[in-house]
């Protein structure tokens, strides 16, 4: 019997690529699958650059969002440090496509990871290559706010 994919909860109710009560979300709902992260995406009017196509910068949001959902899979806090996006191909606006993130190494508090948006086809529209730093959980406290409790998981368990 082939692995199930197992779902993961929103980063938090207000995030852009995911979260459920920000308006110009991206709907991202990401399952994990093994060592992978995987969401669909359906990018909408909202995320418009030129006409009929997807501004850069709302592809280049939902591979940081689908990358950054890898640091549940770590259990390990961490920030974007770098993030460069190779476009492909033109990203266009109500097209169903495929984001898929995974991890190509670990230095210490320095998290090497990947992800890739293709359309049905299979074709490579966008792709992504990330350095994200561990950080203490403190770091996310300086907003004044405190994180999500489901950020904080113990060792093997997965946010539900």
């Amino acid at each position: 019997m082939p692995p199930v994919p197992r779902p993961v909860v929103p980063h938090h109710d207000h995030c852009l690529g995911c979260g459920p009560e920000n308006p110009g979300t991206l709907g991202l709902s990401f399952s994990v699958l093994g060592e992978r992260v995987l969401t669909d995406l359906r990018f909408t009017r909202v995320h418009e650059g030129a006409p009929g196509f997807t501004h850069g910068g709302a592809v280049a949001t939902a591979l940081d969002d689908t990358i950054g959902t890898l640091l549940m899979v770590l259990r390990r806090p961490a920030v974007t440090a770098r993030l460069e996006v190779d476009y492909r191909r033109p990203t266009l606006i109500d097209v169903p496509y495929t984001v898929e993130a995974w991890i190509e190494r670990i230095d210490g508090r320095k998290l090497h990871l990947a992800g890739i948006i293709r359309d049905e086809d299979g074709e490579t529209i966008a792709e992504a290559t990330a350095l994200f730093l561990e950080v203490d959980m403190a770091h996310f406290r300086q907003s004044g706010q405190e994180p999500p409790l489901h950020w904080s998981w113990s060792p093997g368990e997965l946010p539900r």
